[in-house]
């Protein structure tokens, strides 16, 4: 890297970490949309520079990079015995709960099974079904693959892991199934058109 790519990748580590810093402190205190789209603002200002300082090679090395600051994040506080990064509870009254039937009880687990599928193996076929469309668009008819490969597993795993999330956020349990399926059939059918 040149003394330009590294003043540069020096700029997009310290904005990364101010964007997950903002986006922790979000996750903290819920309910402020500006820090929220401050801190995603950053996060990807950073790769974009990350990009232009070590281009594609540059986009792997922030996130590696930001994945351990996470994860040493994570860790730390227990080893220290303590829980610093779990989110403040919200102290709310307890419901009064009726008995629940055996209905009720195969209905919930049934509704869990659901839920695990839906965010684990039908996100997961969406994410490389469309990882899998994008790669047979971007690989080169000569030369070597390797960039469009590695490009569509990284695609792959973080819209798994979006599209996950996003459907654990959907709370009616019909919707989120619609949009799976949905989903899945409009990956099967870029994957398998052309």
């Amino acid at each position: 890297m040149t003394g330009t790519g590294i003043r540069l990748a020096v700029l997009a580590t310290l904005l990364g970490l101010v964007g997950l810093a903002l986006l922790f402190k979000v996750w903290r205190k819920p309910g402020k949309p500006v820090l929220l789209a401050s801190g995603w603002a950053l996060l990807v200002v950073s790769l974009v520079l990350w990009f232009m300082a070590n281009h594609d090679r540059g986009v792997a090395q922030v996130a590696s990079l930001l994945m351990v600051l996470v994860a040493g994040a994570i860790t730390l506080p227990g080893f220290l015995g303590t829980n610093g990064l779990q989110s403040p509870v919200r102290k709310r009254p307890a419901p009064v709960l009726a008995p629940v039937s055996a209905l009720g009880r195969a209905q919930t687990i049934a509704s869990g099974i659901w839920t695990f599928l839906i965010a684990g193996p039908i996100a997961g076929l969406i994410a490389f079904y469309t990882a899998g469309g994008l790669l047979r668009l971007t690989i080169p008819e000569t030369g070597n693959p390797a960039t469009s490969v590695v490009s569509a597993f990284m695609l792959a795993l973080v819209s798994w892991a979006l599209l996950s999330t996003l459907l654990l956020m959907e709370k009616r349990l019909f919707r989120r199934s619609t949009y799976a399926i949905g989903g899945a059939l409009i990956a099967l059918a870029v994957a398998f058109i052309g």
